[in-house]
């Protein structure tokens, strides 16, 4: 849906949008609330009591060692996690490293926030990203738990960062590139570095970039250590004379990007432009592997405005890496002086600040965060104020300098140029990266849709996840900046997944829109569960005037579209009543089919029948014509039809029930039978009572009593959007792109609340002395299991007690599947060979495969066994799979 933003001279093809972000921070557990405390100057990192420490179980020795920093950057949630979410069982939950978890959730926020958890259509999404070391594996795992009681393979999967992002493309179901970023300290911006290369190159239409770092020790706290680096009191002071360290914490970014022409042209939101980007190293130009280099980060930056091809003195801000260490602050102000003079700056022209001032040095996820924040700062045009600075480093002159130090938060003033920052990030070993940002431009005007009602579809995972998703879409809804309301329907329909509970208001205005969801939030009505197996749908035909069609194409789009690809025209000729409540009907349908909701069956009643018969292929068109234009008095005499087999099952009225072939093909059933009335009611209440649903095109005559039979008292545009609405909530899946009016865009709404758990692995409990998880099922003993020759329900609970075992979860379904359960290749491995030896058959790791859950092994496992296991031995091992 092209409106020319693509032609604009001033998007080069080598612009990347930002069209969204996601973020949790120190003290800031979305990003409303870190723009919020950037703008306070708060320092986030928590200072803890002694009292709190206690709890935490901190040891005396430590509370007593005057080294001992109390203060730390935390998310104080890390271990919460909605694993039922994501598929996954509790015990692989406290397996997976937080970093990985956490990430998994943002990535999933970030697609709904952008309106691509739907699948994105056709777009490849890419991932970028990378994590800090795993500190949960060595500091929780180990000291609380039995590594050898869980698989090498297993343990390594859940915590090796090889498999942070693959993760996330296999669990959200991405197919653009998934690539693991590791670069230390500057890995999330060389991620968005590779994420914008990746969609310059074509690789992938979507990129998601950044990372996650989450400090798992037992102790919140470190103990300072002279010439370290890091800080002595728990504070960062990035270029400030009192810069003595930093201070490692807790965050996670992600940040969603595109191809600026056709984020436009998509109707994407778009909160900043990468202008350019570079990524380089020090090699060995300087003292030491740790050290920094003036000449590496001076070039990188170099490099950045070169591509962006945008001259120093028209950047008004730059993120800084900023760690406040004594030997890195000067060496990155020299490296930034010297690339902006070059460049043409002026002196005191470009505010200077890092976010480490603020939430400490997050490690894999700084230069994300420090990415997220500029870009807040353009969006809202203002420069958040630099905490924790009252006088410069004694080696940085900054009064000659472009730069200067705003310690206070300042509006930024439109100029000749639009606004630009740049943002730094420099890793341990060498690894530089620098982003160079724009605001985002204005964007082209959109074809506004017509006034009328909008179907606004909304479903989350649980019925109290949907009715919190409700309650935050109706807050959003009720601000004086709510999106439109086409927006937030075309987003909600189009752009995010269709979950098992659901739910459709229909509304006109932003006051309507949000009454309705506030009464399911507050349970004044109620979702419904969609069929795990999308229902069949049976269409029951019914007139479609056409002053009927007229206000369903004056409201619709898409019924102009299929009229213009079903009759060359978009308009229906009233002139020939037969003739164009014929074609409107079959217009009607053919939308419904376009639309994804391919009918099982299809029937009516009376001139019902016969739109019914012309759309299944009995009657061609001119035939339906003349048979209604007969019935309606305007053919004196009857008509000859030339029936043939229907292409889909049809049901007729005349019948009550499935129409036979030889019936069908009989012209007196076309010419008198149809019009002597039937049983409509019993025919498709039956087809209905098969799981069937029954989706009405036009007005049945005469009214019945179905699922989705159409009031006739309803307009026709109400009657289409309630019969949407229900095949939805029903679980028909709907392709809703083509049913919104105008040219709507996505915006960013409320996500579904997470229905988040504590999940970690603890110590051993008093009361089972066993380690990690505590209800673990005993293993049964071999010998015992061969001996009882079991069957029937012993066996299923043998089997139960086996995978409970594996799995290290009580299992107490025997129609779930071992990989619903939370099991995986390798487990099925290990659990064929403890089958083999608790029971005593012979059993192939295909077999198991090929009988996944507890009730179908039993079963085949129970066939012909009059002799017991040991017995069937040879003929287990002979016997073929199905």
């Amino acid at each position: 849906m092209s409106d020319g933003g693509t032609t604009d001279p001033t998007v080069r093809p080598n612009d990347v949008a930002v069209i969204g972000m996601c973020g949790r921070f120190p003290g800031a557990g979305n990003l409303a609330q870190f723009w919020n405390r950037l703008r306070a100057g708060d320092d986030m990192l928590t200072t803890f009591a002694d009292a709190e420490l206690v709890a935490a179980g901190v040891p005396e020795r430590l509370l007593r060692n005057p080294a001992y920093v109390r203060r730390a950057a935390t998310l104080p949630d890390a271990f919460d996690f909605d694993h039922e979410f994501f598929g996954l069982t509790s015990r692989e939950a406290k397996l997976l490293d937080p970093q990985q978890r956490i990430l998994l959730e943002v990535a999933w926020e970030l697609l709904e926030t952008i309106g691509y958890s739907g699948g994105g259509g056709a777009q490849a999404v890419g991932v970028f990203a990378g994590a800090s070391m795993n500190t949960y594996l060595t500091n929780v795992l180990a000291r609380s738990c039995d590594p050898l009681g869980y698989d090498g393979t297993e343990l390594m999967i859940a915590n090796d960062k090889d498999y942070l992002t693959t993760r996330i493309s296999y669990k959200l179901g991405l197919k653009g590139p998934s690539v693991n970023v590791q670069t230390a300290c500057s890995t999330s911006l060389v991620a968005v570095h590779m994420a914008v290369q990746s969609l310059l190159a074509g690789e992938c239409d979507v990129a998601l970039a950044g990372g996650v770092s989450v400090i798992a020790n037992p102790y919140p706290g470190y103990v300072f250590s002279e010439g370290m680096i890091l800080s002595p009191d728990g504070r960062c002071r990035p270029f400030d004379a009192d810069g003595a360290g930093t201070v490692f914490g807790d965050g996670v970014g992600l940040v969603a990007l595109k191809r600026l022409a056709e984020a436009i042209e998509d109707g994407d939101q778009v909160l900043a432009v990468v202008k350019g980007s570079a990524i380089n190293n020090d090699g060995s130009d300087k003292i030491g592997y740790t050290a920094p280099s003036i000449e590496g980060q001076r070039a990188v930056i170099a490099e950045a405005q070169a591509v962006a091809d945008v001259e120093s003195d028209t950047i008004g801000y730059v993120e800084a890496h900023g760690t406040a260490t004594v030997l890195g602050d000067p060496i990155e102000f020299a490296a930034l002086s010297e690339a902006f003079v070059e460049g043409g700056a002026r002196p005191g022209r470009c505010a200077l600040g890092s976010v480490k001032a603020n939430v400490g040095h997050l490690a894999a996820a700084a230069g994300v965060a420090g990415l997220i924040k500029t870009v807040l700062a353009l969006r809202h045009q203002e420069i958040p104020g630099h905490p924790n600075f009252i006088r410069p480093n004694p080696e940085i002159d900054l009064d000659d300098s472009p730069f200067f130090i705003n310690t206070l938060p300042m509006a930024w003033p439109a100029g000749e140029t639009p606004r630009r920052a740049g943002v730094s990030s420099f890793g341990l070993g060498g690894t530089n990266a620098h982003v160079v940002l724009e605001e985002a431009p204005p964007l082209p005007a959109r074809q506004a849709a017509g006034d009328g009602p909008r179907l606004l579809a909304v479903s989350a995972r649980s019925d109290a996840a949907l009715r919190g998703l409700a309650g935050r879409l109706a807050d959003a809804l009720e601000r004086a900046d709510a999106p439109g309301l086409d927006d937030v329907a075309y987003t909600l329909r189009g752009g995010r997944r269709g979950h098992a509970h659901r739910h459709v208001v229909t509304a006109s205005d932003h006051a309507g829109a949000a009454a309705g969801l506030r009464a399911l939030a507050e349970g004044r009505s109620a979702g419904r569960v969609a069929a795990e197996a999308a229902p069949a749908v049976s269409f029951l035909f019914g007139e479609v005037t056409v002053e009927e069609f007229g206000a369903l194409a004056a409201y619709l789009p898409a019924v102009v579209d299929t009229a213009k690809r079903h009759t060359g025209s978009p308009d229906i000729d009233a002139a020939e009543a037969s003739a164009a409540r014929l074609t409107a009907s079959q217009v009607v349908a053919t939308l419904w089919t376009e639309s994804g909701v391919r009918p099982a069956a299809v029937g009516g009643a009376g001139a019902g029948e016969v739109l019914a018969a012309c759309f299944a292929g009995v009657l061609d068109a001119a035939d339906a014509q003349a048979l209604l234009s007969w019935r309606a008095g305007l053919l004196d005499a009857l008509p000859e039809v030339r029936p043939r087999a229907p292409r889909i099952p049809f049901l007729s009225a005349v019948v009550g029930g499935e129409l036979p072939q030889a019936r069908a093909l009989d012209p007196c059933h076309w010419t008198r039978d149809v019009w002597e009335g039937g049983r409509l009611t019993e025919a498709f209440a039956d087809r209905a009572g098969e799981g069937a649903v029954v989706l009405p095109v036009g007005t049945p005559s005469p009214p019945v009593d179905l699922t989705l039979a159409a009031d006739p008292h309803l307009l026709p545009v109400a009657r289409l959007l309630a019969a949407a609405a229900r095949l939805w909530t029903e679980g028909v899946p709907v392709d809703w792109s083509s049913w919104s009016g105008g040219q709507p865009r996505r915006v960013p709404l409320p996500t579904q609340p997470l229905e988040r758990v504590f999940s970690r692995l603890e110590p051993p409990t008093a009361s089972t002395g066993k380690r990690g998880l505590a209800s673990e099922a005993e293993p049964v003993r071999a010998e015992q299991a061969a001996e009882s020759r079991l069957g029937g329900e012993e066996l299923k609970r043998a089997l139960a007690k086996l995978w409970s075992e594996a799995l290290r979860n009580e299992v107490d379904r025997y129609d779930l599947s071992l990989f619903e359960l939370g099991g995986d290749e390798m487990l099925v491995v290990r659990l064929t060979r403890r089958i083999e030896q608790a029971l005593g058959v012979p059993l192939t790791a295909a077999q198991l495969l090929a009988h996944p859950t507890i009730g179908q092994l039993a079963a085949w496992l129970d066939q012909d066994r009059p002799c017991g296991h040991q017995d069937r031995k040879t003929d287990l091992s002979r016997r073929k799979l199905r």
